[in-house]
């Protein structure tokens, strides 16, 4: 009997009600199983994916013949330090009358650019250009030094099409070429002989000079041309910006950022931002470029121009489906890094403001007059600022023109800093670094005064130097570079700190900066910087997020008690970026970006930084990828194919997409794109081009802290147990628990310390016990210093 809407519900239903109901169950039943095996699945594969985020970014070398032996040629000492490219020829043996007909055109082609640069604009003080700009910190000197650089750049160009065989030629010679050229500049650093050197002097110069003594007013110099590992692939062969090899422009520098350097976040937690913190400490203390301004020293605004421009612009123009385009931006503004002088005409060069050696100048500046400026000429100690707590600031800066200070700061009574390296209010943390470093020295001091209560004012000063350069060393090279390159190939190379004395220093041995670590492999690290940065009170307080860009000039959170330890402790415990072609946002969209407050939010978007990066390295002349790549011994390279194995495979797909030829790569696309070594967050060409400088600093510096002459073995034994974790320890205002190792991620074997487990030099060593004090007084050497 079929149901219907009378029939009987207490009734036995039909079979097939059963059959339904039964069936029904069993289908719930299976759904609730496979339901049970789906989420274990999904949680299974969270955990895996958690788990992978959270192990550093690594992979195993290229399992292929040719990549294990680019591979081992990285474990060959004998190759380290890499040479240099030689030139052949000298312009120095022309006419003199054609050598005086090419300078005069080059001093007419700077008073031309003189005279345009009195009409055209320069940046609005309160825009992320121009902050970039003074970001850079072009001294007076550099300025008026990168003049001489202009003028013998035109100089070139002129004698070039006099004699166009010999282009691309670098005139090598100890005699000054310039022969109507009276400039005392030029004089003292391409004569030999010039300047005189106290062989038994102990203290660093402040610029570097007389380090080396066979090259004192050449190697490692401050204020002298960035050394060039690969001569330089200008348009011209003189110095416009690199082309294409089909002699058609390179894509745009902001379209490579865009396609092949996407806004991707990828953490890796075995090590901290503090990594990245150092990386920008040490980096300033090597290198600084010095950028082109006018002739007053005010900016050069080049995207402000219609037609007239100064010759030293190079800026970035963008397509009109740039993100950019909304806030009605077309151009970002890029002026060209400053010349600097050779000794004989040749291809442009750029300038390296301070000295090449890990020797503390981002303390203490380059030259004395800088350094005195800083000291207090007591008890060997440096200035200070006093806050109303009681606590020790750097020395303000009440320029209200430096791209930092603002007006709203200036009515509270709170300015910028100054330090020994006119970047220190860059961000905050380098700032918080300043600091600890400044602290640092006076503490030393304090030390070596109360062990040596008859030293002078001079040698507390000196001495506390020194032992802080060394510091800077150490940690360098014991906690920052095995992170960089690994301890195999460190040790390899006998890089790693030891318990015995350096004795392998070579005088052969240029430690001068090369042009392509400054310009391009040492900017690997930013890469890895994140969006958002912890700032944390103390160590059970929860963490403030705060956006990258709004750490930038805005050191005065350091007026606040405890921010100092909040920034501390946020680069310690914050995340680094995985080492990747990929870029925070923040970097890209809104660096220098002053933002605005809630209600009237800032409509100017930033800069973009990786687009700067490749800019830079194209105003510098560098090579291209595929050519580096060679000079590490990693192979030829002749289609996109020969990189398959070598690059992220993602990367290279974006790279062929925009580049029409291999050979176009810029350097530091190429470079962020191969895949990481395995011990190592850097591919082989970062870390050959790496390696060759920090072992040149080494090897090439007469003062390395480990060599025989500079301390004792029981002072060396002292300086070894220094640790940033210890100067952060020993300088911060309230931090008392620590990881040793602050540089890397918190871990089982790397957790959270109370700051007296850390061990402590002992500074007993340095007590004089010598009676003979005015044979060991400095102010009874004789010493001749070129500043």
């Amino acid at each position: 009997m079929a149901a219907s809407e009378t029939t009987n519900l207490l009734e036995e239903p039909p079979q097939y009600v059963y059959t339904s109901i039964r069936k029904r169950r069993v289908q719930q039943f299976q759904c609730c199983v496979c339901s049970i095996f789906i989420i274990g699945l999904i949680t299974a594969l969270i955990i895996a994916m958690a788990y992978s985020i959270n192990q550093p970014i690594t992979e195993e070398p290229i399992n292929n013949s040719s990549e294990t032996v680019s591979f081992m040629v990285l474990y060959d000492q004998n190759l380290f330090p890499l040479e240099d490219q030689k030139q052949i020829k000298s312009i120095c043996n022309q006419s003199g009358d054609v050598l005086e007909q090419a300078i005069n055109q080059g001093k007419i082609l700077l008073r031309e650019k003189d005279a345009i640069e009195t009409i055209t604009p320069s940046l609005d003080v309160d825009s992320p250009s121009y902050r970039h700009q003074r970001v850079l910190g072009t001294s007076a000197k550099a300025r008026n030094v990168s003049r001489h650089g202009y003028y013998l750049d035109g100089a070139t160009q002129f004698f070039y099409s006099k004699f166009p065989n010999i282009s691309h030629q670098v005139c090598l010679t100890n005699k000054i070429c310039l022969t109507n050229d009276t400039s005392e500049f030029l004089i003292e650093m391409c004569t030999i002989g010039t300047l005189r050197c106290n062989t038994l002097y102990k203290y660093r110069s402040y610029n570097g000079t007389c380090n080396n003594l066979k090259r004192p007013a050449v190697y490692g110099v401050a204020y002298r041309p960035f050394r060039r590992a690969i001569a330089p692939d200008y348009a011209d062969g003189v110095n416009k910006p690199r082309v294409s090899k089909t002699g058609d422009p390179l894509p745009s520098a902001r379209t490579v950022s865009l396609e092949v350097h996407r806004s991707y976040f990828r953490d890796d937690s075995k090590f901290s931002v503090m990594l990245a913190v150092w990386g920008q400490f040490l980096d300033h203390d090597v290198t600084g470029t010095a950028l082109s301004q006018k002739e007053n020293g005010s900016s050069i605004a080049c995207c402000q121009s219609e037609g007239i421009q100064s010759p030293d612009c190079f800026p970035v123009f963008l397509d009109r489906s740039d993100p950019f385009a909304k806030y009605n931006v077309s151009c970002l503004e890029f002026v060209r890094s400053a010349p600097s002088p050779k000794c004989c005409l040749g291809p442009r060069e750029q300038m390296n403001q301070v000295s090449a050696f890990i020797d503390g100048s981002v303390v203490y500046g380059n030259d004395e007059k800088q350094a005195k400026s800083l000291r207090t000429m007591k008890q060997g100690m440096l200035k200070m600022f006093q806050t109303p707590d009681n606590r020790t600031l750097l020395p303000v800066s009440e320029d209200m023109n430096d791209g930092c200070n603002r007006e709203e700061q200036r009515e509270k009574g709170r300015y910028c800093f100054t330090s020994g390296d006119p970047r220190a209010n860059e961000n905050l943390h380098l700032t918080s670094m300043h600091l600890i470093w400044a602290r640092q020295h006076n503490l030393l001091a304090k030390n070596l005064s109360k062990l040596n209560p008859h030293w002078d004012d001079e040698r507390i000063f000196q001495e506390s130097r020194r032992i802080l350069g060394a510091q800077m060393q150490h940690i360098t090279y014991q906690e920052f570079l095995p992170i960089l390159l690994g301890k195999p190939l460190l040790k390899k190379h006998d890089l790693l700190p030891t318990s015995k004395h350096f004795t392998q220093y070579n005088d052969s041995v240029d430690p001068s900066v090369a042009n392509e670590f400054a310009s391009a492999a040492f900017r690997f690290a930013h890469t890895i910087i994140p969006g958002l940065i912890k700032n944390i009170a103390n160590d059970t307080s929860s963490p403030e997020y705060v956006q990258m860009h709004r750490m930038l000039f805005n050191p005065f959170k350091l007026f606040d008690k405890g921010d100092l330890d909040g920034a501390l402790r946020g680069a310690i415990n914050t995340s680094i970026e995985a080492s990747d072609p990929y870029f925070s946002d923040e970097l890209k969209s809104h660096l220098f970006e002053r933002s605005g407050d809630l209600i009237h939010p800032t409509k100017t978007c930033g800069l973009d930084l990786v687009t700067l990066n490749i800019q830079r390295g194209r105003d510098h002349g560098l090579a291209g990828y595929t050519v580096w790549k060679k000079h590490c011994g990693l192979g030829g390279t002749e289609d996109f194919k020969d990189l398959d194995r070598l690059l992220d495979k993602h990367s290279l797909e974006n790279i062929r997409a925009v580049y029409r030829n291999v050979e176009d790569i810029d350097l530091y696309t190429g470079a962020l794109s191969e895949k990481p070594l395995k011990g190592s967050i850097l591919g082989p060409t970062l870390t050959c081009l790496i390696l060759d400088q920090f072992k040149r600093l080494k090897y090439g510096d007469r003062f390395w802290y480990e060599n025989p002459q500079s301390f004792t073995l029981d002072q060396l034994e002292q300086i070894r147990k220094t640790s940033l974790a210890r100067i952060i320890c020993d300088n911060s205002d309230e931090i008392r628990r620590v990881q040793p190792l602050v540089m890397e991620g918190r871990g089982k074997t790397n957790d959270l310390v109370p700051c007296t487990e850390i061990p402590v030099p002992d500074w007993e060593p340095w007590r004089e016990k010598s009676l003979d004090r005015l044979a060991l007084s400095t102010q009874n050497l004789n010493v001749v210093v070129m500043n």
